[in-house]
């Protein structure tokens, strides 16, 4: 069978992406299982070793009476990117020879919670597509989509709209550009053991009468971007696959694991990173997790806004901040509004949310 013609131009690709917006995509698969095994391996990909997803016993004795997920753990079941990446396009049309695709963040609103034994799966609706236009890329196009996650009793766990960045391949102009010139006193150090000393909020609940607008929240060190981060991610949250030989072919790589982030040549030449580059979601769990840590065991994620800014490379140094933005009351609920962004050894804000958590 002959492969369809590829799309070459941005306008083409624009067009075609549009005629899909309102169509919902077909599921694809059975979800992902949150059993102990997935939900630990979900917290190593993170980097999140929280005793509440990942201790029975310390869950047994928490609000929860037994084991749960954190609310980030969608992405596991799925990214939700498939809609925003090709829309109801033929993917066969699609080459990172012309469009490369950078994961611009979106919103989440958390619904349910996850518990041991819920199988979560995804679905994917296209919604729109937006043109843009930066001095680092050119012209680009925004692909908007909606991610409906289930659990296996229909029950909506959470909404999240996903935004993904389109823009022709820049070719002989090189890589994208972002400040990694080192500024900050941050120190280049494994991830691993900052993984085992963290602390957090935990067991005792924090006041929400006590909290103060401006409050700053424990930074949350990620440490040095390496290959291995960028695995544990691969396979502990996307999840395992081999990839066939047409798209191998269609790449021009030998090696797509992680969508080709592992092959450093294909991150410069089609995704035009500077190297071996993270996942997007990845950094959006981050900030996720240092929510998490500071309401501890008795809060309630409720809502994220995030926008994922600039690449993050492996050799780029990490490191989470974090700030009140304000405590307020609304339909009898005590919420707070955090400001929290990831920052680079130059001190680059690569990723920014704003979430809203619920205190007692």
């Amino acid at each position: 069978m002959s492969r369809p013609a590829l799309l070459k131009t941005l306008n083409e690709f624009q067009e075609e992406y549009a005629k899909g917006v309102g169509q919902t995509l077909p599921r694809r698969g059975e979800g992902k299982l949150a059993s102990l095994d997935n939900i630990r391996r979900f917290g190593d990909g993170v980097g999140d070793y929280n005793p509440l997803w990942r201790d029975p016993e310390y869950a047994r004795n928490s609000r929860f009476q037994g084991l749960t997920a954190p609310p980030i753990f969608i992405y596991g079941a799925s990214l939700g990117i498939g809609a925003a990446i090709n829309g109801t396009i033929d993917g066969r049309r699609l080459s990172s020879a012309h469009f490369p695709m950078n994961y611009a963040g979106g919103d989440i609103e958390f619904h349910k919670t996850i518990w041991e034994g819920d199988r979560i799966w995804a679905q994917e609706s296209v919604v729109g597509i937006d043109r843009k236009h930066s001095d680092r890329i050119g012209d680009f196009v925004i692909c908007r989509a909606l991610v409906e996650y289930f659990n296996q009793r229909q029950e909506l766990v959470a909404t999240k709209t996903t935004n993904m960045a389109r823009y022709e391949n820049l070719g002989s102009k090189g890589t994208i550009t972002y400040d990694r010139e080192k500024k900050t006193q941050t120190i280049e150090e494994s991830p691993d053991a900052l993984v085992w000393e963290r602390t957090r909020q935990g067991s005792s609940p924090r006041n929400w009468e006590e909290v103060a607008d401006g409050e700053e929240l424990p930074r949350l060190d990620k440490g040095t971007y390496t290959v291995t981060e960028l695995f544990l991610f691969t396979h502990g949250v996307v999840g395992t696959g081999r990839s066939p030989r047409a798209a191998l072919e269609a790449e021009d790589s030998k090696d797509l694991g992680g969508g080709g982030r592992f092959d450093e040549e294909h991150a410069k030449k089609r995704r035009n990173m500077p190297g071996q580059f993270d996942w997007g979601p990845q950094r959006v769990c981050w900030l996720s997790q240092a929510a998490t840590d500071w309401m501890g065991d008795a809060g309630v994620l409720k809502h994220m806004s995030t926008r994922v800014r600039h690449p993050n490379v492996v050799g780029d140094t990490n490191t989470v901040f974090g700030r009140v933005l304000r405590r307020y009351e609304d339909n009898g609920e005590q919420l707070v509004d955090l400001d929290i962004w990831n920052e680079n050894q130059a001190g680059l804000a690569t990723a920014q949310s704003t979430v809203t958590v619920a205190l007692a």
